[in-house]
């Protein structure tokens, strides 16, 4: 087992599609992944995919026929790769212009859900959802403060 470290994270846009701030995420992540306490010796990949990637990967994993906003693995602690996070900026457009919300924040907020996630939590049941809700928000309130 390697020593735990903070996280190393690779964040990647893998689809054409629509602008992601990289750099910026990539800064918010490692920000997050510090005040969740994520301390692994190894790397989390976070990789922004389109729409058709996410909804076959979505069927393959999970048995749903559709797309998705976020998908999240944990893999063995001690490997050079420990998770990956999928993300689809199709998703957080279409839900941010939904519902009045900059398109930016939302990938943020994947971001932080992805993390999340992989930590464990899950959003199957309200109860569940509120909570990751409450987590997303203060690490989206701690960038904003920064």
């Amino acid at each position: 087992m390697s020593r735990a470290t903070t996280v190393r994270l690779n964040v990647v846009n893998a689809q054409r599609r629509l602008p992601v701030p990289v750099r910026a995420l990539a800064r918010f992540a490692q920000r997050s992944a510090r005040r969740l306490g994520i301390r692994v010796g190894g790397t989390i990949a976070i990789t922004f995919i389109d729409a058709a990637r996410m909804r076959q990967l979505n069927r393959r994993f999970l048995r749903h026929d559709r797309p998705t906003d976020v998908l999240s693995f944990r893999y063995e602690e001690g490997e050079p790769l420990v998770g990956e996070i999928l993300i689809a900026p199709a998703a957080a457009r279409a839900y941010a212009a939904e519902h009045g919300l900059a398109y930016r924040e939302e990938l943020a907020r994947y971001v932080a859900h992805g993390l999340l996630h992989w930590l464990g939590h899950d959003d199957r049941t309200r109860a569940q959802q509120q909570r990751m809700r409450r987590l997303e928000n203060d690490l989206l309130s701690a960038r904003a403060g920064q």
